[in-house]
């Protein structure tokens, strides 16, 4: 019923029953999520387990007014820097955070997962030592 793509779970909605397309977590149409599901993935692709790629490229996935602030690539080089930006897109995609701003089902998915993917590539950048 799921597939696995990266870190993160996107769902298959062509596999579920009529009662399991709506999802009570975010209450968002099944076609919504695959649209989410496929932007995320468009944004992610080849880049897994690479913080400054991500991060560098965190507002075409993200929704308008999500406080995001585009860090251009070479800003980004130097290991304390990288962890700075990390920490500002931890701040804009936390879910206590977004609950705090009152955001929409859509855009705590889509937080929800980019925050996974945004983690995974913390853990990787530490794990070779890059800080």
């Amino acid at each position: 019923m799921e597939a696995l793509v990266g870190p993160v779970r996107l769902f298959r909605i062509e596999d579920q029953t009529p009662e399991e397309k709506i999802f009570p977590d975010f209450g968002i149409d099944p076609e919504e999520i695959k649209a989410i599901d496929a932007k995320i993935q468009q944004w992610s692709n080849g880049k897994q387990g690479n913080i400054r790629s991500l991060l560098s490229t965190l507002q075409y996935v993200l929704w308008p007014n999500s406080g995001w602030k585009p860090v251009p690539l070479m800003d980004i080089i130097e290991g304390p820097a990288v962890k700075r930006s990390y920490q500002k897109a931890l701040l804009c995609l936390h879910p206590d955070k977004l609950q705090q701003k009152g955001a929409a089902s859509d855009q705590k998915y889509i937080a929800q997962i980019v925050f996974d993917f945004l983690q995974d590539a913390w853990a990787h950048f530490n794990s070779v030592g890059l800080m």
